[in-house]
């Protein structure tokens, strides 16, 4: 009897902490699925090039039972011959701070990058603050505000932007349309 107690104990703590995870990150719940965006690409990323017309595709989808979220994207030019840049960031709950956090990697052109944040839930959006670094030593802290439109519409932009010590203007909003 004593077993059996005890494998009930450990299975719904499992599940609890499981609940927890999930629940801190279903703020992005709604942002699961795939978007895509034609723009002019931007370039104040170290190795992205500027007012390229490009395609912007990004997907974002639960991971591990429910335990993580991926983002990932890739945008190309138009006729898809080229990639502009690709990356990835994995959405987790911080069991110290009870936050989410971040890890982000990728390439803007090709310079390599890495970095890492944290959401903060605002009222009508999701604050995502970022710091990251290329290989070339390229400093840059930003936030980007995400914000549900409609089902089929997000938001972003990116805002307080500094790159190695130098402020840049906020970048204009943009409107991802869902696809899947």
């Amino acid at each position: 009897m004593r077993k059996i107690l005890l494998v009930i104990m450990i299975v719904s703590g499992f599940l609890f902490a499981q609940n927890e995870a999930y629940d801190a990150l279903k703020v992005l719940e709604p942002y699961i699925g795939k978007w895509e965006i034609k723009e002019s690409s931007y370039g104040f990323f170290e190795g992205l090039p500027e007012n390229t017309e490009i395609i912007n595709s990004v997907e974002y989808k639960w991971i591990t039972d429910r335990l993580a979220i991926l983002e990932t994207w890739e945008a190309r030019t138009l006729d898809g011959k080229q990639r502009i840049n690709v990356g990835s960031i994995l959405y987790t709950l911080d069991p110290a701070t009870n936050s989410i956090k971040t890890k982000h990697f990728g390439y803007d052109g090709n310079v390599y990058w890495a970095g890492k944040g944290w959401i903060e839930n605002k009222k009508n959006s999701l604050a995502l603050h970022v710091e990251e670094l290329t290989i070339n030593g390229t400093h840059t802290t930003y936030t980007n505000e995400l914000r549900i439109i409609n089902i089929n519409t997000f938001q972003s932009q990116f805002i307080d932007i500094n790159q190695s010590g130098k402020s840049i203007k906020n970048h204009p909003k943009r409107n991802f349309k869902r696809v899947k």
